[in-house]
């Protein structure tokens, strides 16, 4: 699976302005964490919408704690137990601050600096989809448009992003779609725009990519992305991680307290994901 690694948020958001918003083509990134790498080893498919979007970042510290394990064995015939102890010793470095690694990239950070990029530089945006759920899973009633919601919390904070729409009317599967992009091209004509500059996709993850792999050409986006829960977090349904377990790399601790219904989520992430990690170095 394609990680595209060693990137801060500001060598990101450079690329989104220099480059895909100068080309004709249109462009997707992948937010990219253990959930979508173990995903992606069942689903050939999906792995390929990975492989083939033109950013891949790496959102999580899984993903870039692996990278160095990988590469700290690379070339090496490490016997099973020297792996093991070596992939321990690794994580425990972290824990405590004594190992420095690659900055990640997370949907929610992401997405906040590009809106605060097209605030200032006068780009559009569209939010689809998001459902607000308690910490069981269970889908909440919306008193309001929960992307709309999240759009009013975006355009406060950012004064002057030009939001063509936002709308949680519609779902991610296919027999949707007609209505979807007639919904949001209506929305287009209302504001006189020929094409979205960023269209923000929240269907879970899989889902909303297979959604803008189908659909954004149909638009056109000049750059969508799939974000998941991040609607959750913009408009504060959800509390985000305290910096305790942001510094300390346990969010996945905190959400699993907070957000139970995670569960098989969280143990995709770990510990699934390293233990693959780890059988994918022993079984060569």
């Amino acid at each position: 699976v394609r990680v595209d690694f060693n990137m801060t948020y500001e060598e990101v958001i450079k690329i989104i302005q220099e480059e895909f918003f100068t080309d004709e083509k249109l462009h997707y990134i992948c937010t990219t964490n253990p959930e979508f790498i173990m995903e992606a080893q069942k689903d050939e498919f999906f792995k390929k919408i990975i492989n083939n979007s033109d950013l891949s970042t790496a959102d999580g510290y899984g993903v870039i704690l692996a990278k160095k394990y990988l590469e700290d064995l690379q070339g090496k015939d490490a016997s099973t137990i020297e792996a093991l102890v070596k992939g321990v010793l690794l994580g425990v470095n972290e824990l405590f601050k004594k190992d420095k690694v690659d900055e990640r990239i997370t949907g929610v950070e992401l997405t906040e600096k590009i809106c605060e990029m097209c605030s200032k530089t006068g780009k559009n945006v569209f939010l689809l989809g998001g459902w607000p759920k308690d910490k069981w899973g269970r889908k909440l009633p919306m008193y309001e448009d929960f992307a709309t919601e999240t759009a009013n919390v975006l355009k406060k904070k950012y004064p002057g992003l030009k939001v063509v729409g936002a709308t949680s009317k519609f779902s991610w599967k296919e027999q949707d779609d007609v209505e979807t992009i007639g919904y949001i091209k209506k929305k287009m004509i209302e504001s006189n725009v020929n094409n979205i500059d960023v269209l923000f996709v929240a269907y879970n993850h899989g889902k909303q990519e297979r959604w803008i792999v189908r659909n954004n050409n149909k638009i056109p986006a000049k750059l969508s992305m799939g974000v998941g829960g991040t609607f959750d977090y913009i408009s504060g349904h959800y509390v985000k991680n305290p910096t305790f377990f942001e510094k300390n790399h346990l969010s996945w601790f905190f959400r699993l307290i907070t957000q139970p219904h995670r569960f098989k989520r969280v143990t995709n992430a770990f510990p699934k994901f390293p233990l693959a990690v780890y059988r994918s170095v022993i079984n060569k």
